[in-house]
């Protein structure tokens, strides 16, 4: 349901009204929240730090302090055993990965969070070998997590992707650039049998940290004929944008894989993302690779104007 609502909110977008500031959800406007992808909305929030402050959670703070448990039902376990929720399989439903509440202290609860935002795929020649992906936050922050399955989906393995940092060339010339959230997945195949998996990643900048930069970027890993259980490192950019004002973003990414024997474009990767710019607008880019993720092409512009999208919400570019 996720990645539908990502798809539908990106093709009817027209322009966005974006401040200068740094992005944190408590400056943004109603629209621009609601167009916001879920994962950056909910990493670059500002807000949540409000409710530190709130009488509910002094009281279950206070409470856990007393060692009284915070609420009426206090879980016996937090890692996927059989109890809590966190079974290997709930009816005839598999689990793919680890779906627990890590243990976090209050005014960090936020990032300590199960997955969401699930995307899988199945391998055209074979429909035992399925890939899926979410947004992982099992090591206490936003990553790009992955699951993998040989046998239809009865049995899954599952990890992080290798997005801890790639090269730095694009971000000043350094040897590394060091990013503190990913997420906003995708994945796909080839019909070679090789599995795809797109991650957004981005820096949170000085309003949340002592870092200045704001950066973000669009990487594709491949994990080659080993069935989804290993990816290449470090991921090959689709985009790459220096920023250490936090005024623009690269956001709401989505990938796909041109898997149709005999097609012209056959195993061609697809990637898609909005450019959330600093003059405000919200335009809808996208850029392919003919050479298995290896290298992508040049930035198409692929939104234009449209019957749908009247409002210009006082922005001079449609």
């Amino acid at each position: 349901m996720t990645t539908v609502k990502q798809t539908i909110s990106s093709l009817f977008i027209c322009t966005l009204l974006f401040t200068s500031a740094a992005f944190a959800q408590s400056n943004l406007t109603p629209l621009q929240k609601r167009l916001m992808s879920g994962f950056a909305s909910h990493e670059l929030d500002q807000h949540r730090a409000s409710l530190l402050a709130s009488p509910a959670w002094r009281t279950d703070t206070a409470a856990a302090t007393n060692g009284t448990p915070a609420s009426s039902e206090a879980p016996t376990s937090y890692f996927p055993v059989q109890n809590d929720a966190c079974s290997e399989s709930f009816g005839l439903n598999v689990k793919i990965n680890q779906n627990c509440l890590n243990v976090s202290d209050p005014d960090l609860q936020g990032r300590g969070q199960a997955q969401n935002e699930t995307a899988i795929a199945e391998d055209p020649n074979n429909p035992n070998h399925l890939v899926a992906s979410f947004n992982d936050y099992r090591r206490g922050d936003g990553t790009c997590g992955f699951a993998y399955s040989v046998d239809g989906g009865a049995h899954w393995n599952d990890g992080v992707a290798p997005v801890s940092f790639t090269r730095g060339t694009a971000f000043g010339g350094v040897p590394r650039e060091y990013w503190q959230a990913g997420g906003d997945t995708a994945v796909a195949w080839d019909t070679k049998g090789n599995a795809y998996l797109e991650c957004q990643t981005f820096m949170r900048g000085s309003g949340t940290s002592n870092n200045e930069d704001a950066s973000s970027a669009v990487y594709v890993f491949r994990a080659t004929q080993n069935k989804g259980a290993s990816w290449n490192f470090p991921g090959r950019p689709v985009v790459e944008d220096f920023d250490v004002t936090g005024a623009t973003l690269q956001d709401k990414p989505y990938m796909t894989v041109d898997n149709h024997v005999g097609s012209p474009f056959q195993d061609r990767v697809y990637v898609t993302w909005t450019n959330f710019a600093a003059d405000g607008t919200g335009y809808i880019f996208e850029s392919y690779s003919n050479d298995y993720g290896e290298h992508f092409s040049a930035p198409i512009l692929v939104s234009s104007n449209s019957a749908f999208c009247t409002v210009t919400f006082g922005v001079a570019t449609p």
